[in-house]
This record gives structure tokens, sequence and C-alpha cells, in this order.
């Protein structure tokens, strides 16, 4: 009953398939299930959780762009999922380090969109609050990068993060972001936490959007 409500009263529909009804449709929810997997051996080995296909572009621009905040506890879960298969490979405590997000952007979105979706994977895990860190910080703006290409966003992210030191006895770090596209962004994540001393244990991303073949 509170669906068909909604769409009269709202105009609710799932923010991956537009279909009407308030919150997300059990068929997006179902395209959720993780299969996390190694698209990169590394080192840091990158592990992906999703391919980034229907109706995850949807609903991931749903959380960062549209207000969605909600999203993060789905979308959370499924990261969550690779999440534990990192931790439990590492045998031993880890900090989880979001990717940094623009200022600007979440001044913007009211959110910082990564920061709560690594959250929300750590809750799944039944990870302390503490164990989420944030390490990096950015030290210049950089341009949307969805119009670049590989050597674009390269020279784009480089040397635009910085990493707070690592301290004496600093367990490893999982750095984690929501899609990997190219790899420049993950890749100048992880250059700053080795520069500032953090043995980076993986990168782990929501979805994977380099390889289609490998999620055949």
């Amino acid at each position: 009953m509170l669906d068909p409500l909604a769409d009269l009263l709202l105009g609710a529909c799932c923010p991956g398939c537009r279909r009407p009804g308030s919150g997300i449709c059990r068929r997006c929810l179902a395209a959720l299930e993780a299969h996390p997997r190694v698209i990169l051996d590394g080192p840091p080995p990158v592990v992906a959780c999703l391919p980034y296909r229907d109706p995850l572009p949807d609903l991931v621009t749903a959380h960062k762009d549209r207000g969605a905040g909600w999203l993060s506890r789905p979308l959370g879960s499924s990261l969550g999922v690779g999440l534990r298969a990192v931790v439990e490979a590492a045998d031993g405590p880890v900090s989880l380090v979001p990717m940094p997000s623009d200022r600007a952007a979440v001044r913007r979105r009211g959110a910082d969109h990564c920061a709560d979706l690594v959250r929300s994977a750590a809750r799944s895990c039944g990870l302390p609050p503490d164990a989420v860190r944030p390490l990096l910080r950015r030290t210049r703006r950089v341009r949307d990068q969805i119009q670049l290409d590989h050597d674009q966003r390269v020279a784009n992210q480089a040397h635009s993060m910085t990493a707070l030191p690592a301290g004496p006895g600093e367990p490893p770090v999982v750095l984690l972001d929501d899609i990997r596209t190219t790899g420049a962004t993950l890749a100048e994540g992880a250059r700053a936490l080795d520069r500032a001393g953090h043995l980076v244990l993986a990168c782990l991303v929501l979805a994977d959007a380099e390889h289609p073949s490998r999620w055949a």
C-alpha cells in the first residue's frame, strides 16, 4: 500500500530503473548482490565488488548528486561484501581510508558520499566506527574526469593528494572508492599514503568500469 501512495503523493520511483514506488525496487536490489574479485594484482591489489552496469550508474548518481543519501546503506552493504573478504585476508586490524571528495562538491551535495559509503560498509562488517580514518586530503582542485581519457586523468590527479603521516605501529590501510574507471584516482591516493609511510594493503571499489569482459 505504501509504494502506490508514495507514487501518488510524491511521484516516487526507484532510483535505479525509474519504476514507480518508494525506495529501491527488488530487481535493482538483486542487481547489487556483490561478487568481489581481484581486477588488478597490484601492488596494491585492486578488488571490485560489482561491474559498473545498469542499474548501478543511476544508483550511484542518485546517491552522489540527487540527494539520495539513504542509498549509502544498500550500496554500502554491497561494498561491505568485498571489505569483509579483504579484512579476513589481512588477518589483523586495518584502517579504512575513503577517497577524499572535493570540498566544493561536499558543500554542494551536503554530504561526503564516499565517506558515508565506507562507514556503511564498515557497519555491515561489524567494524568499529574508528576503523574509518580520513587520512587523505586534496591539495588542489581537479577537473571533472567524465570526458578525460586515461592519460588526461593521470595528469589531472597527479600530486593532487597528501596523507597524514603514519605513526609507530600503525595498521595497514585499505583505500576505498565507489567507481574505478582508469585507476588514476586510486593510484594517486595510494601514492600519497605510501609517501606518508602507510602500508596500502589493497584498494577496494564498489564497481569496476574498466573491465566489462571480466564480468561476463
